[in-house]
């Protein structure tokens, strides 16, 4: 930190004082802080914390796009990555040998008030299709005929994410995505899906299917 004093009522300053440096030039006189060496080592909670937040922030920066459009927290006043964040630290990690990796199964790509899919199947019979089947579940609260369903698929190696906004109605109980070429090419593809009727900002909780 660097400042210049105009005017100083104790005339010409220069030196040192505490952790201050008073430098003169002939542009005025320069207030500076001295440089901070402090080598405290870091605790090994410290240590942990610090690797879970580098953890859930690689997953979820290239994941805000996405979650702006599915995530709605019922305190709509709060701030909605926040809440994501604090969520994952939370409860989607798991410990490894010396490290943590996110727990796929636990991780939520969407939330809200609608009702989850459920009884999900996932089938990819080849490369580029993928096959899904549902309980639309009408008959119950929060669930609307016309809840878009969506899906997200994230390759790991790749660290990919592929969003499509809408597979096909709560009511069909039944969609195909079509994948491009890119996509086709990957393996072990983890999968997503929930309700989102993004415009009225309401959605579901989302529902991990597995890997296809």
């Amino acid at each position: 930190m660097m400042a210049r004093l105009i005017k100083s009522p104790l005339g010409e300053i220069s030196g040192k004082a505490g952790g201050l440096v008073f430098k003169k030039t002939k542009y005025g006189i320069y207030l500076s802080s001295l440089p901070n060496f402090s080598h405290k080592k870091v605790s090994q909670l410290q240590q942990l914390q610090q690797n879970k937040m580098k953890v859930v922030m690689h997953f979820l920066k290239p994941l805000q796009n996405i979650l702006s459009k599915t995530y709605f927290p019922l305190r709509q006043n709060s701030l909605a990555f926040h809440q994501i964040k604090s969520y994952y630290l939370r409860h989607a990690l798991k410990p490894m040998e010396k490290a943590y990796a996110i727990d796929y199964a636990k991780c939520l790509m969407s939330y809200g008030e609608l009702r989850p899919p459920e009884q999900v199947t996932a089938q990819r019979p080849v490369t580029d299709t993928i096959v899904l089947t549902w309980e639309p579940q009408l008959g119950q609260a929060l669930a609307q005929s016309n809840d878009p369903l969506f899906a997200v698929l994230y390759h790991e190696a790749a660290h990919l994410f592929y969003f499509i906004p809408k597979v096909a109605g709560r009511v069909d109980g039944t969609g195909t995505l079509k994948l491009h070429q890119k996509w086709a090419n990957f393996s072990n593809l983890h999968l997503w899906v929930g309700y989102a009727r993004t415009e009225e900002k309401r959605a579901s909780v989302s529902v991990y299917v597995g890997e296809v």
